[in-house]
């Protein structure tokens, strides 16, 4: 090889030729350690998506349930969602939540685009992590099927930012498959609830949120998540599983688990899993051990 580097190629220096041979042999000899079948390969890592409306509890179920729970702590990496990045922007500490809420309008495209751009973001820094699950606290597919959704129905985003904001985002997700997860898990509460806890925890910047308005977030979720709920008895019709997991999934979440489907989905989240749990009732869980545990 060093040989046909200086003579066919032109690299006039040996020591040159000896360290590109070098990179070479140790480059091919990586490659096929990689691909020896006799060894075992390492688990892929999983991602979840934790989903659900303004004040539903995911800060709750990230932190009380899956990182405060001995046995899972060393089994679940938390990303919780970049709130902390939209409220201090900068030299001048802008805070672009805060600027969101108060003039929606003139700064929903802005806040929408940084929102993606810190998940993106995000998802790369916590992306080398060695806890074989990965919990990360929404994700930019609620963002374009639920948050820009209602931006653009309340009229706070023009015909021409939506078509700006799929211009990128369908290109950027194609070529960034870690946004991608393996599954969703949709925290789920009546619009009411979620208002009554917004309430409580009293964020300065959500000040003027309205019910009305979760109740739109609520619908968008519903119809993102839940394409097939039934009608009249409030009973939700289960996607069919596929044959090679109707073993696979335990007792008590089978009839929770639905698949994602339809026109509407981006299609990279085809046929991804979602798993719906009930948020409705408030639970201490640092007294309820037995609803932790299930959880």
């Amino acid at each position: 090889m060093v040989e046909f580097l200086q003579s066919s190629v032109g690299i006039i220096h040996k020591n040159h030729a000896e360290s590109i041979t070098l990179f070479i042999k140790e480059s091919i000899d990586e490659e096929v350690k990689d691909t020896d079948t006799s060894k075992p390969c390492r688990r892929k890592r999983l991602t979840f998506c934790v989903e659900g409306n303004i004040s539903v509890g995911k800060s709750t179920f990230l932190q009380r349930i899956a990182n405060e729970t001995i046995e899972l702590r060393d089994l679940v990496e938390i990303v919780p969602e970049p709130v902390a990045k939209w409220q201090d922007i900068g030299p001048d500490h802008f805070n672009i939540l805060d600027a969101f809420y108060a003039e929606p309008q003139r700064y929903a495209y802005t806040f929408q685009n940084y929102v993606f751009v810190t998940r993106v973001m995000q998802e790369r820094e916590s992306s080398s992590g060695i806890k074989p699950l990965r919990l990360m606290e929404r994700s930019v597919f609620s963002d374009r099927m639920v948050f820009v959704r209602a931006v653009h129905e309340a009229k706070w985003m023009n015909e021409m930012e939506i078509s700006i904001y799929d211009s990128w985002f369908d290109p950027v997700v194609s070529s960034l498959p870690g946004l991608v997860p393996d599954g969703f898990i949709y925290l789920r509460a009546s619009p009411d609830t979620c208002h009554k806890r917004m309430m409580v925890r009293k964020r300065s910047e959500e000040g003027g949120v309205s019910l009305d308005y979760l109740q739109g977030l609520h619908e968008k979720h519903e119809s993102w998540l839940l394409p097939s709920k039934g009608q009249g008895s409030g009973l939700l019709s289960v996607s069919q599983l596929p044959i090679h997991m109707e073993g696979s999934l335990h007792p008590e979440i089978r009839d929770r688990v639905f698949f994602l489907e339809g026109d509407h989905m981006h299609s990279s989240i085809q046929k991804v899993p979602a798993l719906i749990l009930d948020c409705e009732n408030d639970i201490d869980f640092n007294k309820d051990i037995e609803a932790k545990r299930q959880h």
